[in-house]
């Protein structure tokens, strides 16, 4: 899948998020750290929540093209990539292991002067997200991209961030910027394929959720949407009596699945990982502009 704008030219980032399922990435304007998003910040913290969530963007704004394959589809990128001007710097956010490493590096040999991408990885502190993990390196780099992305967009309210994926992700953001902890279950889809695996009449079929399922494939559908639902409800109101003005930010490929079924307020954001990786590149922009002045 490819969403295209203007034409990448070799200023831009290239910024990649590989999942357990697909990879994302998008061509973004370079833009200077000091020039990055206060109003995008003013305007998301004085926005009212609503049961009807609005799509909330502030790196998308900057965002040139972008596509998105599973795994085993790396290697068609190439024809993509290569139609594209070579990248000013790349920064990758992998969760998938060494599988896909040597696929997604040859894919990126279609710029013979590109340069070394910057595989980012969960640190103690960075662009204003404490890690307060008990190893903060454990933590998945899309998680503490997502943190980032969310810190970005909300400023200094409490945030419950959202990650719907192949696994589900609720992860606590206090007002300081910590990183408080979080909470993992099987994602949507995961939920429903382990019933068809793990059983020997249920089909692997797509359902929709219905108030009264009347055949299976839609009692799956819709008993995994509660489950989804009420998981994310729960945390958040066990984080809202200590976080009053807590916001939920969610995100992730099952996240416009999940959305309706929410009813706790709630702000839909397009991919918080990709946020997140777009401020990180401002961040070793900035600093890379510094020792270059130096």
């Amino acid at each position: 899948m490819l969403t295209a704008g203007r034409v990448p030219s070799g200023s831009d980032w290239l910024l990649i998020d590989v999942g357990n399922t697909f990879l994302k990435w998008g061509r973004y304007s370079a833009i200077s750290i000091q020039n990055a998003g206060k109003q995008d910040h003013a305007d998301a913290n004085n926005t009212p929540l609503n049961k009807s969530p609005q799509v909330y963007r502030l790196a998308l704004e900057h965002c040139i093209v972008q596509g998105r394959v599973l795994l085993a589809e790396i290697p068609i990128l190439a024809i993509d990539w290569r139609e594209q001007a070579c990248p000013a710097m790349i920064v990758i956010s992998s969760v998938a292991g060494t599988r896909v490493r040597n696929p997604l590096l040859r894919a990126l040999e279609v710029w013979h002067d590109a340069p070394a991408p910057r595989w980012i990885s969960s640190l103690d502190e960075e662009c204003g997200v404490h890690n307060r993990y008990r190893n903060p390196g454990q933590l998945g780099s899309d998680r503490w991209a997502a943190l980032i992305g969310a810190r970005a967009l909300v400023g200094s309210q409490a945030a419950l961030v959202v990650v719907c994926g192949t696994a589900t992700t609720m992860d606590l953001l206090d007002t300081e910027g910590n990183f408080e902890g979080g909470s993992i279950m099987p994602g949507l889809g995961l939920m429903q394929r382990s019933l068809h695996e793990r059983t020997a009449a249920l089909p692997d079929a797509s359902g929709e959720y219905l108030q009264y399922p009347r055949q299976t494939v839609d009692a799956i559908a819709s008993g995994c949407l509660h489950a989804q639902a009420g998981a994310v409800e729960r945390v958040f109101r066990q984080y809202k009596d200590e976080h009053p003005k807590l916001i939920c930010m969610l995100s992730g490929g099952a996240a416009r699945m999940l959305s309706p079924r929410l009813e706790i307020a709630h702000r839909l954001i397009d991919n918080l990982v990709l946020e997140g990786l777009f401020h990180i590149a401002m961040q070793m922009a900035a600093r890379q502009a510094i020792e270059h002045q130096g």
